[in-house]
């Protein structure tokens, strides 16, 4: 018997599939629609107990989900890898920081990687040199702004730290790269 306090929901895999679609096409960006699907999952994986999560049932809508979050994810990987390489062509500090704001590091990473498959060893060389040329000018002047020794104060330089970090990734990534 259920309890008066209790909600039981009941999911097909086919139920979960057409729902993702819904989701696919009513999200107003890639963002969106990764969040979305991640929240699916959570609720599935909090909501059923132990003895449903054994049925053939959960494992299918489970891997339903995780087949939509494979693939939002590599949609929106590919605009990030899109939106990097042209900051990057266009030697845009904001436009790279604001790209690496929301991504892990290792996201970042990856989409530097990509990215860097865009250009050939000259635009690379290129790009390492504006990298730590404006890696250590931040450097220079959040030390001069600091007023002590071996301490940096960004927010004094007026740098914005997202951006310092973002272009020492940069820089770190294409100094890989080079002989």
């Amino acid at each position: 018997m259920t309890s008066p306090d209790v909600l039981l929901l009941h999911f097909t895999a086919e139920q979960v599939e057409g729902f993702c679609r819904h989701l696919a096409s009513h999200a107003p960006g890639s963002e969106q629609h990764l969040a979305a699907l991640t929240a699916l999952q959570t609720f599935i994986a909090s909501g059923a107990d132990a003895g449903e999560q054994v049925r053939p049932v959960y494992h299918a809508v489970r891997q339903t989900v995780e087949r939509h979050l494979e693939q939002a994810r590599a949609v929106l990987m590919q605009q990030n890898v899109r939106h990097l390489t042209h900051a990057l062509e266009q030697r845009n500090v904001s436009a790279v920081a604001a790209l690496y704001r929301p991504l892990s590091r290792s996201g970042f990473w990856e989409a530097l990687t990509c990215a860097a498959e865009a250009f050939d060893d000259t635009t690379l060389s290129v790009l390492a040199h504006w990298s730590r040329q404006w890696v250590e000018e931040a450097k220079r002047r959040g030390e001069q702004a600091s007023g002590f020794p071996d301490a940096i104060d960004f927010h004094k330089a007026g740098i914005d730290v997202a951006e310092y970090t973002a272009m020492s990734d940069v820089q770190r990534f294409t100094a890989g790269l080079l002989p």
